[in-house]
């Protein structure tokens, strides 16, 4: 054979060698489940809701033009638009709350993805504030371990397999439980 020949077929070894790791000793968490989320209305949405949303905070942009750059909404994040009315006459108008309930109303719910231990990465639950303190709830300290971004990409379950004493099947299904009442909230389930 000749050399081009070897480093072919050395490729293609790699490769396969490249192959099999990940599909065997990286770690696929288990898919993401996702609840319905909630509906929007000027009435019952609060503005945290409508802030968070994108496709609701570009209508707000648009009918309420300068209302999400006021550095005071983030204090009126539990009220609604028209709780707030009051405070803002000029940019929140019975016309303008009107065109955009229209449109609020008509837009599809958004889907709230429910973390498990099983499927959501480290890196995701660090990154979301409420869940980042559920697991340092049941496992105190673990986002502030110096050497926790080795770990964003890897599951609970997964880093289980290192420390299971710590890491219990009996906390997973705590933090699993309030994952779930987590979700649930979101989705205006509870």
């Amino acid at each position: 054979m000749s050399r081009k020949s070897w480093m072919a077929l050395g490729g293609v070894g790699l490769l396969v060698a490249a192959l099999a790791v990940w599909t065997y000793l990286v770690p696929h968490p288990e898919p993401q489940q996702v609840l319905g989320g909630k509906r929007y209305s000027v009435a019952d949405s609060t503005i945290g809701d409508l802030l968070a949303f994108d496709e609701a905070r570009a209508l707000l942009d648009r009918y309420l033009p300068g209302l999400t750059g006021i550095r005071q909404l983030a204090v009126a994040e539990p009220l609604s638009l028209q709780d707030v009315q009051p405070f803002y006459p000029t940019i929140i108008t019975d016309e303008r709350l009107a065109q955009l309930n229209a449109e609020l109303v008509q837009l599809e719910p958004s889907g709230v993805v429910l973390y498990t231990a099983a499927s959501t990465q480290v890196g995701v639950l660090l990154d979301d504030p409420e869940a980042r303190a559920i697991v340092d709830r049941y496992l105190p300290g673990f986002s502030a371990n110096e050497q926790i971004d080795q770990a964003r990409g890897f599951t609970l379950k997964f880093i289980q397999k290192f420390d299971p004493a710590m890491v219990s099947d009996e906390v997973l299904i705590h933090i699993d439980q309030d994952f779930e009442a987590l979700a649930k909230q979101r989705a205006g389930q509870s």
